[in-house]
C-alpha cells in the first residue's frame, strides 16, 4: 500500500512547491515588474510622440521578452512607422527599445497555421457531409530582443518534465487587458482555472504533446502574450486567444474560454538550434492532421460525385474511375502522370495531400504543353475538370507545392470520366443574354466545336462569335440535324438569327480554320430575343468547361474599374474564390475598423445570382436585381465588423457551376 501511495504522489501533476496566499500575492506583485506593454512609438514633427499599444510581453531571459507570434507580426508590420518599444505603463517615460531584426517567431507558426485553415472534417450531424474546422493558432509564440535598456529579472519558467498543470488548477495571468475596459491599459493579475490540455488539433494527448492549455477566465484584447503563472509562481504558458461574442456594435466581449501556448515553445526560441527542434515534431504532427481529415480517397470520390450530379449524372461507379493512384511531391520536384483521354467525355483530375499541404494542379496537352485547366486555390485538394473533346487527347497532370513543404508529401490522385447529361442553362439577363463563353482553341488543324440546346416552339434567338485576333471563323445552327442558319462570310464576327418553329435539339457549331494558333481565344454569346428559354445539353467542345480563375478575376476587374474610377478609390482584394453554387452559400468576413467593405460576385455564363449581407443576424444589405453580378457595400465603422455574405440563385432545379466571389476593402 505504501508503494502504491508513493507512486500516486510521484505521478501527481500538482506543482510540488505550492505557496501560501500571502506568499503568492507577493510573488505576483514582484512579477508585474517583469511584464511590459509592447508597442510602437510614432514619431511626430509637430507634437509629442505617441505610443500605440499592441500587446503584452514579459522577460523570459536577460534582454529577451516573450510574447505571441501574432503580436510580433503586428510589431514588425508597424516598424517602419516609428520605433518598437516596451513600457511598464502607458505614461512610463522609461522604455526598452526593441530591435526589429532581433524578433524571432516560432518556425511552426506560419506553415502549420496555413495548413489548419484548410482542414475539412466530417460534420457531426451528417457523417456524409464535410465542414471546415476552426483551430487556435499553432505555436503562437515569439521572442523580442531588447536593443537598449535594462530588463527586470526573468520570470521563473516551469519545467514541463516535472510540472504538469492539473485540471481545475488555479492560474493567474499577468498582462494588460484593455479592450472595452475603462481608462488606460493597466497591469492586471487575472485569475482563472485550467479546463483542458490538448494538442493543437484539440485531441487529448500525453502531456509532452499537449501544447495547448485551455483556460477559463476573462481574456480581452491587450492580454495576448501575457504569462500564465501557477501556484508556485512559475510561468506555464502564454495567453494567446479567447472565445468572444460580438455585440450589435461589433464589439468583442469574452465569455470566459481562453487558450494559452505552453511556455516551453517560447523557451525553445532562446536556442540556436530552434529550427531543428521543431523539425522533429513535424512528422508526428503531420500524422495527427492526416488522422483528422476525411480520408482523401473518400473525399475525392465525394467531390467527383457532386460535380457529376451537377452535370446530370446521378451516380459514379467503377466504370467512371479512370485511375486511382498516389504521387509524391517534394519542394524541388512536382508529381506528374500522363492520361490518354477519349472524345465525348468530361474528365476530372482530383488530388489531395494526405498531410494537408497546399498543393496546386495543372492539366496540359502533352504535345503542345497548352494549359487546359488548373487549380491554384489555397487548399490541399486541387480539382480540375476538362472536356468533353471532339478528338482523343493525351494530357499531363502536374502536382506542385504551393507552400514551403515540411517534407515529401504523399498525394492521393483520382481521375474520373463521364458523359454530361441535361444541364440547365443560365437565366437571361436584362439584355436577354443566356449564353456567354470564351473558348481556347486547343488544336492546330481545321476543327469544329459545338453546343446543344433543348428548345421549344416560338423562341427567337441570336448567336454570335468573335475572334479578338481577327481570324476568319464560321457559325452554324441545326435543329435535329437540319441546318436552320449559318454564317460562312469571310469575317471574324459571324452572327446567326433564327426562330424555332418546333421543339427539338438545337446544335450551334463553331468552325475554326486551319492555321489558327493553339491557345487563341474566341468569344461566343447567345441572346433570347423572345419566347421560351433554351436549356443546354452536353457541351461537346474542345476545352475545359470551366473558366480559368485568372480569366474570371479579369472579368471582375473590368466590371469594378468603372466603380473605382467614379469613386476615385482603389479596392484592395482580401478574398477571392471560385465556387459552385447549388442553391445558396454563406461566407463570413471580418472588416477592419475604419475600412469600407465591398462584396461582389460574378456568374460568367449570365446566371441570375443574388447577394445578401447580414451583421449580427440582421439583414443590412440585399442585391436581388435580375443580373449575374451582384454588388454590396458595408460602410466603415470605428470598430471591426464581422458580416455574413450569402449568395443564392432562384432556380432550385439548377446549379451554377462557377461563381467568382470577391471581398475588397477601401481604407
Amino acid at each position: 500500500m505504501l508503494h502504491a501511495l508513493l507512486a500516486i504522489a510521484f505521478l501527481s501533476p500538482v506543482p510540488l512547491a505550492q505557496k501560501s496566499d500571502l506568499e503568492y500575492a507577493r510573488v505576483l506583485e514582484r512579477s508585474l515588474d517583469s511584464v511590459y506593454m509592447l508597442g510602437i512609438v510614432r514619431r511626430s514633427q509637430a507634437g509629442p510622440e505617441a505610443f500605440e499599444f499592441v500587446g503584452t510581453g514579459w522577460v523570459i531571459a536577460d534582454g529577451k521578452l516573450a510574447t505571441n507570434a501574432h503580436i510580433a507580426e503586428a510589431l514588425l508590420a508597424k516598424a517602419h512607422e516609428g520605433r518598437l518599444a516596451a513600457k511598464r505603463s502607458w505614461s512610463d517615460r522609461d522604455e526598452l527599445a526593441l530591435r526589429p531584426a532581433g524578433i524571432r517567431i516560432h518556425p511552426a507558426y506560419a506553415p502549420w497555421n496555413a495548413r489548419l485553415k484548410r482542414v475539412v472534417v466530417r460534420a457531426e450531424s451528417d457523417p456524409a457531409a464535410a465542414r471546415s474546422m476552426n483551430f487556435i493558432p499553432v505555436a503562437d509564440v515569439a521572442i523580442c530582443e531588447v536593443e537598449s535598456g535594462a530588463t527586470a529579472a526573468p520570470l521563473p519558467i516551469a519545467d514541463p518534465a516535472s510540472v504538469q498543470p492539473a485540471l481545475s488548477e488555479p492560474v493567474v495571468y499577468l498582462g494588460f487587458p484593455h479592450e472595452n475596459i475603462s481608462g488606460f491599459p493597466t497591469a492586471h493579475a487575472v485569475p482563472g482555472h485550467i479546463t483542458a490540455k490538448t494538442d493543437f488539433f484539440f485531441q487529448r494527448s500525453p502531456w509532452p504533446d499537449s501544447f495547448l492549455i485551455h483556460w477559463c477566465g476573462p481574456v480581452v484584447g491587450g492580454a495576448s502574450g501575457s504569462p500564465m503563472l501557477n501556484r508556485a509562481g512559475q510561468v506555464i504558458g502564454l495567453i494567446s486567444a479567447a472565445e468572444n461574442n460580438l455585440s450589435a456594435k461589433g464589439e468583442r466581449t469574452s465569455f470566459g474560454f481562453a487558450y494559452g501556448q505552453r511556455v516551453d515553445l517560447a523557451r525553445e526560441l532562446l536556442r540556436d538550434d530552434f529550427q531543428s527542434v521543431q523539425r522533429t515534431r513535424d512528422e508526428s504532427w503531420s500524422r495527427r492532421i492526416a488522422g483528422l481529415l476525411i480520408p482523401p480517397d473518400e473525399f475525392l470520390a465525394q467531390a467527383a460525385a457532386v460535380r457529376a450530379q451537377e452535370d446530370g449524372v446521378p451516380f459514379l461507379d467503377a466504370s467512371n474511375a479512370v485511375l486511382q493512384t498516389s504521387l509524391r511531391v517534394s519542394q524541388q520536384r512536382p508529381g506528374s502522370l500522363t492520361v490518354q483521354l477519349e472524345s465525348g467525355f468530361r474528365y476530372g483530375f482530383l488530388a489531395a495531400a494526405r498531410d494537408g499541404s497546399d498543393i496546386d494542379a495543372r492539366v496540359s496537352a502533352q504535345d503542345t504543353d497548352l494549359t487546359l485547366g488548373e487549380d491554384s486555390e489555397s487548399d490541399y485538394y486541387p480539382i480540375v475538370w476538362i472536356g468533353p473533346f471532339d478528338e482523343p487527347l493525351s494530357v499531363r497532370l502536374d502536382l506542385g507545392a504551393a507552400e514551403l513543404l515540411l517534407g515529401e508529401t504523399d498525394c492521393a490522385v483520382h481521375v474520373y470520366r463521364y458523359q454530361p447529361q441535361l444541364a440547365a442553362l443560365a437565366r437571361p439577363d436584362e439584355n436577354g443574354s443566356f449564353f456567354r463563353l470564351r473558348v481556347q482553341h486547343a488544336a492546330t488543324q481545321d476543327s469544329a466545336t459545338s453546343w446543344r440546346f433543348a428548345v421549344q416552339p416560338g423562341a427567337s434567338l441570336m448567336f454570335s462569335a468573335s475572334s479578338p485576333d481577327g481570324y476568319d471563323i464560321d457559325l452554324f445552327a441545326s435543329l435535329d440535324g437540319e441546318i436552320v442558319a449559318s454564317d460562312e462570310s469571310p469575317d471574324a464576327v459571324p452572327v446567326l438569327f433564327l426562330e424555332t418553329k418546333r421543339s427539338g435539339t438545337l446544335e450551334v457549331r463553331l468552325r475554326i480554320p486551319q492555321g489558327m494558333p493553339a491557345g487563341t481565344s474566341v468569344d461566343l454569346s447567345g441572346i433570347l430575343l423572345a419566347g421560351p428559354k433554351p436549356r443546354a445539353f452536353t457541351e461537346a467542345r474542345q476545352h475545359s468547361g470551366d473558366f480559368a480563375p485568372e480569366a474570371l478575376s479579369a472579368m471582375l476587374d473590368g466590371l469594378l474599374e468603372p466603380i473605382w474610377d467614379a469613386a476615385g478609390v482603389v479596392g484592395t482584394t482580401r478574398f477571392e474564390r471560385v465556387v459552385a453554387l447549388d442553391l445558396s452559400m454563406d461566407f463570413t468576413f471580418d472588416i477592419p475598423a475604419g475600412a469600407l467593405g465591398v462584396f461582389t460576385a460574378l456568374a460568367p455564363l449570365g446566371d441570375d445570382i443574388d447577394l445578401q449581407i447580414e451583421r449580427d443576424g440582421e439583414l443590412v444589405f440585399e442585391d436581388s436585381e435580375p443580373d449575374a453580378n451582384p454588388l454590396g457595400v458595408i460602410e466603415a465603422a470605428t470598430t471591426p465588423q464581422r458580416v455574413v455574405v450569402r449568395l443564392w440563385h432562384l432556380d432550385p432545379e439548377t446549379s451554377v457551376s462557377q461563381v467568382i466571389v470577391r471581398y475588397c476593402v477601401i481604407d
